[in-house]
């Protein structure tokens, strides 16, 4: 059994579900894209595999750096722990790899050797009653030795930008989060679970209740993104596995009715700025769907490039943007005829254009490159000005509402051995891009597979899921900030 640091419930829920149905089906998109081989990021110039996949609060400990004249105060505060009656065997699965693990010995601090290593944990023997956890720019943690199995976490950046507020548990394939117009709620859609989506209070911070849907929907699983009307108070969710998307009530949870789409397997849903209009892609059948809010019907289908991702309108809401997972282009596609322009970021590469959002500021757009590792720039003009580089796999992206920050959340490498359905052996990461700058300036870890990521209206806030370790993590942001 894997435990997390002292302070998560004991008692939290485990959640299961029908997730090989889930598999199987990726499985035969992954054959659909066989073109697609896996590389890392770091050779970006070679194909990608199909990456798509299918309480209490945790609260952060009182920030400490720990500094040459203080360690005698941290030794002491770990000496006041009890020790354990005997010796025993403590795994620690701890980010990053090469922090310190120490107990007390008197106003000294000791490091522990570990007894072996297994990949990403590392084994140590010992009858202290706690240990400190120490690394060189991070914030310390002592953490208490009280139960058995091992002890998974991370250590969080010594940076104001970034103040991690705690960690809730949610179902099973956290796929996507987003903040509530207010920025008082958060809402997360789960892949691989019969709840589809679950309501999150910010402040504080804690789970609220679950959406349901009828069961004949709720079975087969497969939620993805999600779309907020807030002039009609609703939440609009995606679901690949029945071609659907599914409507709520804002106020009160409730399933207000669903709508079929002639695509298959949708994914992300964005709304005109009246919200007149839906937009879905359609993952398996390269379109996009057009859907009408009030009537909740389908009425157009545009054709797009090979596998459909993000999406965004234009400011003038004439033309929008569709990022290409399927090669390494976006297509640029008149809302009233209908007509396609390519903008190709890398000709023959399958870099895996995922996400997009757009700098008002600057009348650029931004999108996530999963096979490169890269966030391109693209200028309202159609063209490439450019990129970042950022860790493995990035995700989704998103951008403050003063244009300072551009977030991006990175999956981190594969699994080796079993494939990325699985934990790998390091965790995720956020990557923080200053936009003033023009360059990343700071990244902090997340869990297994960060994956869903938003920030609050005001921007205050940020947070984002943690696919494989189905977690829900909460940021304050200090916008104007300096490292």
């Amino acid at each position: 059994m894997i435990a997390f640091l002292r302070g998560l419930p004991g008692n939290a829920r485990e959640y299961r579900s029908g997730a090989i149905k889930l598999l199987a089906l990726l499985i035969a998109a992954a054959w659909l894209l066989s073109a697609c081989a896996g590389v890392p990021a770091s050779s970006a110039d070679a194909a990608l595999p199909v990456e798509e996949h299918l309480g209490a609060p945790e609260v952060s400990p009182k920030p400490e750096i720990i500094e040459e004249e203080r360690i005698p105060d941290f030794a002491e505060r770990l000496a006041a722990y009890s020790q354990l009656p005997e010796v025993r065997r403590l795994g620690l699965r701890v980010f990053p790899q090469d922090a310190r693990i120490v107990q007390a010995a008197g106003n000294e601090l000791i490091d522990l050797k570990p007894v072996f290593r297994d990949k990403d944990t590392a084994f140590y023997d010992t009858a202290a009653g706690a240990v400190g956890i120490i690394a060189e720019a991070y914030v310390s943690q002592i953490v208490e030795l009280d139960g058995e199995g091992i002890v998974e976490l991370k250590l969080e950046r010594d940076t104001p930008i970034a103040r991690r507020l705690g960690e809730l548990p949610t179902a099973s394939l956290p796929k996507s989060v987003r903040f509530s117009p207010d920025g008082q709620r958060l809402y997360v859609v789960h892949l691989a679970d019969k709840t589809p989506v679950s309501e999150y209070q910010v402040n504080p911070f804690a789970w609220i209740r679950n959406f349901e849907l009828p069961r004949e929907y709720a079975a087969q699983e497969g939620f993805v993104e999600s779309c907020i009307l807030p002039g009609r108070g609703e939440l609009w969710i995606s679901q690949m596995t029945t071609s659907r998307l599914h409507v709520f009530d804002l106020a009160n949870g409730s399933w207000l009715g669903t709508v079929k789409l002639s695509g298959n397997w949708p994914k992300v849903i964005t709304a005109d700025a009246h919200e007149a209009k839906l937009y879905v892609s359609c993952w398996l059948s390269d379109t996009v769907s057009v859907v009408d809010a009030a009537s909740r019907r389908e009425t157009a289908s545009l054709k797009t490039g090979p596998t459909p991702r993000g999406l965004k309108i234009t400011p003038d809401g004439r033309d929008i943007l569709v990022a290409r997972f399927g090669d390494s282009a976006v297509d640029r596609i008149n809302l009233l005829s209908g007509t396609r322009r390519v903008y190709d970021a890398a000709p023959g590469k399958i870099y895996a254009m995922r996400h997009i959002v757009y700098n008002e500021r600057r009348a650029e757009y931004y999108i996530t490159a999963m096979g490169a590792g890269r966030v391109y720039r693209l200028s309202e003009s159609g063209e490439w000005l450019g990129w970042w580089q950022v860790g493995e796999k990035p995700n989704t992206s998103a951008i403050s509402p003063d244009s300072r920050w551009l977030l991006v959340s990175t999956r981190g490498p594969n699994n080796p051995d079993t494939g990325y359905l699985n934990r790998g052996y390091e965790y995720g990461k956020i990557y923080f891009i200053d936009l003033e700058k023009g360059e990343p300036v700071l990244w902090i870890w997340g869990r297994d597979q960060p994956t869903g990521l938003d920030i609050s209206p005001d921007g205050a806030y940020f947070a984002f899921t943690d696919f494989l370790s189905n977690r829900l993590e909460l940021y304050a942001l200090a916008p104007n900030s300096k490292l």
